[in-house]
């Protein structure tokens, strides 16, 4: 996928739907579905869509391009807003060379309905050559499969296609930079209030009180700041030595604030398991330092070593990272560019890394977007790495609390009504990004 996307010159950022994946979305109810197109009337989003005939009305709010053909060519796409002119973009591609690259893609003839879908990635070359912000939202795989293809060989412009999941980061990111953090439609919060709720649903197992605790929380809250300012790098300033620079600050404080995350766990741990252990340098969740101390984690709680077991790969990468950038030479930088297309910024991993990014890979399964951990050969993605982080992190975090005996704080927010649980159910309904 691209990067380094940005907005038009007047602030807007046009979206074009793949009305099929919508319906497919809306007909299951799909969170992410519904509340991105809660902000088809938000100002600076611009929503256009493929045609189609859906019964649902947030589909139908948004406004459907027209083709414009003449002897089974595409003359032209016209979007018409409801006034007296309606748009028309030139389309200039023959659909025997749409048909051409099917059959290269799929090595086979294409199907009517193969040969629609790589159709919208034309359409989508077209938008983008009058905007460069349009941003194309589809989870078909043959389409999020082949992007990067599209753009370096034919139509060989930039298209931006993203699935619905990674366009409710992108939309998310976009909404920040300009100073939004919002809760859902029309209704924003402040900064710090924004991802205290943000933690509070990723880690509903922490309770406010235990001064460690709260530490953890904070630490949290501020590694959800760390990623969005990384995201912001990736998707709207491109990769440039300034980029780079922002990048690797908020990614080098990302990897100290997680390991400072491990080291509350374990003096917590400490305590809660009457180990109370005093050379605090030993109490570590890390097999390196903390050896002694987690055999004796598994003596007392056995569950808990177990759980620390089971995340033992991603926790030393982690300190991996943390060594190169506290302690030693830092992160090597590069920029990784495919057919001048294609630029990003990214670090070089080396062996012991990479190591534990292959044994961490089926933690991060579960949340697919972009590729893996973002590591292409010896090079990483800071943001794709970073995501991936964040989830597994609070996947380990929150177990971790319940296993140190924390109830759900959310539980017991959902079986309240009135005031205070307003703001967590809003957020979990409609919020976008992470």
């Amino acid at each position: 996928m691209s990067v380094g996307i940005g907005s038009t010159g007047n602030g807007e950022i046009r979206v074009h739907l793949d009305s099929k994946t919508f319906d497919d979305l809306l007909s299951n109810s799909d969170r992410t579905a519904l509340a991105l197109l809660q902000h088809r009337h938000t100002r600076g989003v611009d929503f256009v869509r493929s045609p189609l005939v859906t019964p649902h009305r947030e589909l139908q709010e948004i406004v459907e391009y027209k083709f414009v053909t003449k002897d089974s060519e595409i003359q032209s796409i016209e979007v018409s807003r409801g006034g007296p002119w309606p748009a028309v973009f030139r389309f200039g591609y023959r659909m025997d060379d749409i048909r051409s690259v099917a059959k290269t893609i799929l090595g086979k003839a294409p199907s009517d309905l193969q040969l629609e879908k790589i159709t919208t990635a034309f359409v989508q070359a077209v938008f983008n050559r009058f905007e460069k912000s349009n941003i194309y939202v589809t989870n078909d795989r043959l389409l999020l499969k082949n992007r990067g293809w599209f753009e370096s060989h034919f139509p060989g412009v930039r298209l931006n296609v993203m699935s619905a999941e990674e366009s409710s980061l992108f939309l998310d990111l976009f909404f920040k930079k300009n100073g939004e953090y919002l809760l859902s439609r029309g209704f924003g919060l402040n900064k710090g209030y924004w991802y205290w709720i943000s933690m509070r649903l990723k880690l509903p197992h922490y309770n406010v009180g235990d001064p460690l605790l709260n530490a953890l929380a904070s630490r949290f809250s501020y590694c959800l700041m760390a990623l969005d300012e990384i995201g912001l790098q990736f998707f709207f300033f491109g990769a440039s030595n300034d980029s780079m620079e922002n990048t690797l600050y908020h990614f080098g404080y990302l990897i100290s604030l997680i390991t400072g995350i491990f080291d509350n766990l374990a003096l917590k741990t400490n305590t809660f398991l009457g180990i109370n252990e005093v050379d605090f340098r030993k109490v570590s969740l890390s097999n390196g330092s903390g050896r002694d101390f987690l055999r004796r984690v598994r003596d007392r709680n056995p569950t808990i070593r177990a759980h620390v077991t089971k995340y033992v790969n991603f926790i030393e990468l982690i300190y991996a990272f943390r060594e190169l950038v506290l302690h030693r030479e830092g992160l090597e930088r590069t920029k990784l560019v495919y057919r001048d297309e294609w630029h990003a910024n990214m670090v070089k991993l080396n062996d012991e890394q990479m190591k534990y990014i292959k044994t961490s890979q089926n933690l991060a399964d579960q949340y697919k977007l972009f590729r893996g951990w973002g590591d292409f050969a010896k090079f990483l993605s800071p943001y794709q790495f970073s995501l991936k982080a964040i989830t597994v992190l609070k996947n380990f975090v929150d177990r971790y609390l319940d296993l140190l005996g924390q109830p759900s704080f959310i539980e017991g927010q959902r079986r309240q009504t009135g005031e205070p649980v307003v703001p967590y159910v809003a957020f979990e309904k409609e919020h976008l990004g992470f």
